[in-house]
């Protein structure tokens, strides 16, 4: 009785489910009837108009044709014999009168022969001297049509067709020009002309009328002649009304207002007078001018409604047939339902054994069943992890994958009773082989029955010797990366010194001989010798800034500055170099802007002179603009700072925007050919301000401007700071410095022989008194032996270097008495002047050596009212 009651509802939900399908056949069918009914609406349209197109082309070409063969060419052949006339070419000579009676009967003949308007002659300057005098028409005889296009063309040797309304007959028609020749057949010396009559054309396309609507149109889109009068001079899509007001201006159409179709032609299909007509286009022999149709087409609607039929009756017949098969699926399904559901439990069962199985014997980590300290299953993947056999290791012993009994103990302690908590997840052991080798694995575990652990315990075991060996591999490779970037940086100073030490020498001694009398050829090749240095030694810190801001070496400094100071002196030696160019070089800064920043002047410097040096490079004439703007935030000052630098140079092409800031490029590959330059300033300006926390952008067009843009996160100094500018930015870059030593005494350690001749001329061009020694223990043995007021000294020198010779004076002299020690050294790396001044130097210049501030740096030790600074005798320093 209970079974029944249950098959009840089963065979109530069976009935709804086949009900429901069956209403969603039909629905389906009437959706798919009435989609095929408007596709068959939209595609018997497009049919039709296919072939109305295919019908129209042939038509379209053949009215071309007949244009082409029978007015165009034919009056172009006649143009040409008739201006191969004697009587033509003798009164374009000016052998024979104007309008004489040969030329008449010629032009009156040709007038009459062609039936066409107007046959005249015109000389080289435009005036008609010749010209047919029907009864119906006027002369032209005397007026002047240079301007006209048929006579600027033929006058130059090119037969011309121009069709256009008449300056003085106020009638279209087709004007067909050809040059005249006398003796000299290479020069025209006139022009031959025929104006067809103003209805020739509009007759030719009016004896097509009533097959197709035709267009005479001009390269503007103005129709010349058509079959309907009342589309004349009128538009046929939009035209820019500045190109209208031109048309208007040449007279070519005469004074009609050129008003537009009340159909464009622009569309393959167009409406007109109750019509749909398609639109064929075919060109003339005429430049740019084209023969336009219209055909109507009507819209099928017998093969449409025809179709509709056809559709609706298949659509009926397949709603028939789709209920029939409804009441056939419920007799089946009410037979197969007590079938399926005997077999569904066995087919679930089935499938769930199957399910696991597979999953346990493809998994890619290890999986093993243990009970009571033995195996009792185990995956494949187990088995070729550790090297046994699947029937060697069921009913194996678990302590077997470890080193020994005290080994497995101590595991059991450590982790066991994680499992009656809760899991054992990712616990790395190193487990043993078959062969007795060890593989590092990962193990995590989980109890089958955590009140119970004797029910089992299921183990998850992943091999992980790839990923530490590739751990491994990935700690010696960041350790050689370190290694190389201590090494590079080592390179780096070394090069730095190795290099700056002969361009010292070259440099200098270049500027003192600059400084002598000699011959203007001699000045001017060293002046040569001197530019090509400097530009070197440009190229020579760019690539050591790039080397430094690849490595991350850059330190920045937090001192308080004088910007307006800063920037007029990064303009300062950059006026000659605009003033020579004619470029107008100009410096602007909002009022708003303090005075004294807080910042790293000398990376603002170096920013400021790249982007400047880059816009005077590339600018030929116009401007170089600089200007500084505040963003102010809030009341306490922090706020941005935007630089702007803009040109009016060569600008940048859009294609080669996104290659502006790549090291070693520039925007376009021939301007490092044509400017020069390491492609490297602009990269650096932004690793720069990037250190610096700013952003750096550009916008240019080319030809006409660019503009760099920049920002820095600048605050204002503390109000305990010195509000002072760096020493480093008072220097006046002027070579006219006073040379006043009064005949101090200056100890040199130098090794360089080059740099020893620059550094003693210097000084003593100075008024100074000089010593010089080559390494640093005889450096020591001088300033023990003599009386001197400063010492500049080398850093890498033989026998012992500048660091030491410092500490071996420093610990040697009296307490109260103090001698100025000034490092002279090519090392230039981030960190070397605090390491010099750490190892108790007074100051620091890196080579090149700049002689103003060497000059600069010793006033201001030896001027300075110092006690300290006394001159010692010899006897008190040993």
């Amino acid at each position: 009785m209970q079974q029944k009651t249950a098959e009840l509802p089963q065979k109530s939900n069976q009935s709804s489910y086949y009900s429901s399908r069956s209403k969603i056949r039909v629905v389906i069918i009437t959706l798919l009837t009435l989609l095929v009914t408007i596709l068959v609406y939209f595609t018997c349209d497009q049919v039709s108009l296919m072939m109305h197109r295919r019908q129209q082309q042939p038509l379209t070409e053949n009215l071309a044709v007949e244009l082409n063969t029978f007015i165009i060419q034919f009056f172009s052949d006649a143009v040409q014999k008739i201006a191969a006339s004697e009587d033509v070419a003798a009164v374009c000579s000016g052998a024979t009168l104007t309008d004489n009676a040969s030329l008449l009967r010629v032009l009156n003949t040709a007038q009459c022969a062609l039936n066409v308007s107007l046959v005249y002659v015109m000389n080289r300057e435009g005036t008609v001297v010749g010209s047919s005098n029907a009864p119906e028409e006027m002369s032209l005889t005397g007026h002047n049509y240079r301007f006209r296009p048929y006579f600027v063309h033929a006058i130059s040797g090119m037969p011309h067709l121009f069709p256009a309304v008449g300056v003085t007959t106020n009638r279209k028609g087709f004007y067909f020009s050809a040059p005249v020749y006398g003796i000299e057949k290479d020069k025209p010396i006139g022009v031959m002309v025929i104006k067809t009559k103003s209805n020739a054309l509009d007759l030719f396309l009016a004896s097509r009328r009533g097959k197709i609507d035709a267009f005479l149109l001009s390269p503007d889109g103005v129709i010349f002649a058509s079959t309907q009068d009342q589309w004349n001079f009128r538009t046929a899509w939009p035209i820019h009304p500045n190109r209208v007001q031109e048309i208007k201006t040449s007279k070519q159409f005469g004074n009609d207002e050129l008003s537009p179709l009340p159909f464009s032609l622009e569309h393959a299909i167009v409406h007109y007078n109750g019509l749909r007509a398609t639109v064929d286009f075919h060109p003339l022999n005429i430049n740019g001018w084209n023969l336009a149709t219209l055909e109507s087409v009507p819209f099928p609607w017998l093969a449409v409604i025809l179709l509709w039929c056809v559709v609706w009756s298949l659509g009926a017949m397949t709603a028939v047939i789709a209920l029939h098969a409804h009441k056939e699926e419920q007799l089946a399904g009410q037979v197969l339902a007590g079938m399926e559901a005997s077999h569904l439990a066995q087919a679930a069962h089935r499938t769930s054994v199957l399910e696991l199985e597979t999953i346990f014997s493809t998994s890619l980590v290890g999986i093993i069943l243990v009970r009571e300290g033995r195996i009792v299953n185990a995956n494949k993947r187990m088995c070729e992890m550790f090297g046994y056999a699947r029937e060697e290791m069921i009913n194996g012993d678990v302590r077997q994958f470890f080193s020994g009994r005290r080994a497995f103990r101590r595991f059991i302690r450590r982790h066991l009773h994680l499992l009656i908590d809760s899991n054992i997840e990712q616990v790395e052991y190193d487990l043993k082989r078959k062969d007795g080798s060890f593989v590092a694995c990962t193990l995590s575990g989980k109890a089958i029955d955590q009140s119970n652990l004797a029910q089992g315990t299921v183990w998850v075991i992943e091999d992980i010797s790839r990923r530490k060996a590739a751990e491994y591999e990935l700690e010696h490779a960041r350790e050689a990366a370190e290694a190389a970037s201590v090494a590079k940086g080592e390179f780096l100073a070394n090069m730095s010194h190795e290099i700056r030490t002969p361009m010292n020498g070259i440099i200098g001694l270049t500027n003192i001989l600059l400084q002598q009398n000699m011959p203007d050829s001699q000045h001017e090749h060293l002046v040569l010798i001197q530019r090509s240095a400097i530009r070197l030694m440009t190229i020579i810190n760019d690539i050591l800034d790039f080397s430094k801001l690849e490595a991350g070496r850059f330190e920045l400094e937090h001192q308080p500055f004088s910007l307006r100071d800063l920037l007029r002196e990064v303009i300062q030696p950059m006026e000659p170099t605009a003033r020579k160019k004619n470029v107008q070089l100009t410096l602007e800064v909002d009022p708003a802007v303090p005075n004294i920043i807080q910042g790293d002047q000398t990376k603002v410097m170096q920013v400021l002179t790249n982007l400047i040096d880059n816009s005077l490079k590339f600018t030929k004439l116009g401007f170089v603009r600089v200007e500084v703007l505040l963003n102010q935030q809030d009341a306490s000052f922090s706020g941005n700072l935007l630089f702007k630098v803009a040109d009016s140079g060569i600008g940048i092409a859009p294609s080669y925007c996104t290659k502006v800031f790549e090291s070693f490029s520039q925007a376009d590959s021939s301007h490092s050919r044509k400017f020069g330059g390491t492609g490297l300033g602009l990269s650096i300006s932004k690793g720069l301000v990037e250190l610096m926390g700013g952003e750096i952008w550009f916008q240019s067009e080319p030809e006409r401007e660019t503009c760099f843009y920049f920002t820095l996160p600048l605050t204002a100094p503390e109000k305990n700071a010195a509000q002072s500018t760096d020493r480093s930015t008072t220097y006046q870059w002027n070579d006219s410095v006073p040379a006043q030593g009064n005949g101090k005494r200056i100890l040199v350690a130098e090794d360089e022989y080059i740099n020893t001749i620059l550094i003693s001329t210097l000084l003593k061009q100075a008024n100074y008194r000089v010593t010089m020694v080559r390494n640093g223990r005889e450096a020591v043995d001088a300033w023990r032996g003599g009386v001197f007021d400063c010492i500049l000294m080398d850093i890498q020198m033989p026998e012992m270097d500048g660091y030491e010779a410092v500490a071996r004076i420093r610990e040697a002299e009296p307490a109260d008495e103090h001698i100025p020690i000034i490092a002279m050294t090519a090392h230039a790396m981030v960190g070397d002047r605090q390491k010099c001044l750490a190892a108790g130097m007074d100051d620091y210049i890196s080579k090149p050596i700049d002689g103003v501030m060497v000059l600069q740096l010793l006033r201001q030790h030896l001027d300075a009212p110092n006690e300290s600074q006394s001159v010692m005798t010899p006897s008190a320093r040993l």
